[in-house]
């Protein structure tokens, strides 16, 4: 059996993958002497070949991980020996689970002619019928994430303070996780409020969407580039930066345009109630929307959207991309 998880949600993939060993371990090995892991990074063709051809000790299967293969093994020979020897072995008696964290489709094929044979390997593996991409989830999805992990832990938050925590963490789920632990703990035997999402939660947001549309707004090409390239190295991914600038932008248009329609006398609260935003958003986005008229806040928002059919489509690297946004804006 070959299992392949990828996609740039990580959190979502790792805890998939946990769940699998704990599968194995409770039906299959409690004594978990037959699950192997092999760096994908290093790995060389005769240590895949030993890991999935040694006999299960004591047990019916054995079960081989090999984490990031595809995405960070240079050795291109490598790769297209062991798609070799996946065409060739018997898996009966060996689960065999890939796991690639960020690697998506559209990442596969960015590179080109070195890359083809590891392409091969992609392709394989991801028509096998227990292939699951692990996409970032959309803001709807994230809100939902958060009220199930919260219920999962016998806890009870209420709605507001529940917006207020997903547009705080944004769909950096791994983060959104470790804020929930923290809450449930603060908040025994109580409904976490807003109050407790605003003392608990470290808002990412200040340190680089904000910072982000200001820079945009400003006309500060500079400071806007050096935002991306720092959020970029520090292991935000692009798909995932992208989905926090297209939602800022999104809630600018928002407020914006009900100003225009409605004037700026709106109270925090009476204007989140309107347009669906928690106090704190719409206090951060209306300092902001002064630097942007209508018409340029839809066709930035439209080039975000431009961006990330290219992000999944092209051959463009995501940094030039959103070089060209800020130069444009």
């Amino acid at each position: 059996m070959i299992i392949f998880l990828y996609g740039p949600d990580t959190f979502r993939s790792r805890r998939k993958l946990k769940q699998l060993k704990e599968k194995f371990i409770r039906e299959i090995d409690k004594s978990a002497l037959n699950i192997e892991i092999l760096d994908g990074q290093t790995l060389e063709t005769a240590d895949f070949e030993k890991a999935i051809s040694t006999p299960a000790f004591l047990a019916k299967k054995r079960m081989v991980i090999i984490e990031n293969l595809i995405s960070k093994n240079k050795g291109q020979k490598v790769q297209k020996e062991i798609l070799e020897k996946l065409a060739k072995n018997n898996l009966e008696d060996t689960i065999i689970i890939f796991w690639e964290g960020e690697l998506t489709e559209s990442k596969s094929k960015r590179t080109k002619t070195a890359a083809r044979r590891s392409n091969l390997l992609f392709n394989r593996l991801k028509k096998e019928k227990y292939a699951q991409e692990f996409q970032l989830l959309g803001n709807a999805e994230t809100y939902n994430f958060a009220k199930n992990e919260i219920n999962s832990r016998q806890a009870k938050i209420d709605s507001q303070a529940l917006r207020l925590l997903v547009d705080l963490t944004g769909n950096d789920l791994w983060q959104l996780n470790s804020e929930v632990d923290k809450l449930v703990s603060f908040c025994k035997n109580k409904t976490i409020t807003t109050a407790d999402v605003e003392k608990m939660v470290k808002s990412k947001l200040d340190d680089d969407i904000f910072k982000l549309t200001d820079a945009l707004g400003q006309k500060n090409k500079k400071a806007a580039l050096k935002l991306i390239s720092d959020q970029l190295k520090s292991g935000t991914s692009p798909t995932e930066l992208l989905a926090k600038i297209t939602w800022q932008f999104k809630n600018l248009l928002l407020v914006k345009n009900f100003y225009e329609e409605n004037g700026p006398g709106y109270p925090g609260t009476r204007l989140g109630f309107q347009l669906g935003l928690h106090p704190f958003v719409i206090k951060k986005t209306a300092s902001q929307i002064k630097n942007y008229d209508i018409d340029n806040l839809k066709k930035t928002y439209n080039r975000l959207l431009k961006i990330d059919w290219q992000i999944k489509t092209s051959q463009i690297e995501p940094e030039v991309l959103f070089d060209l946004l800020v130069v444009k804006s």
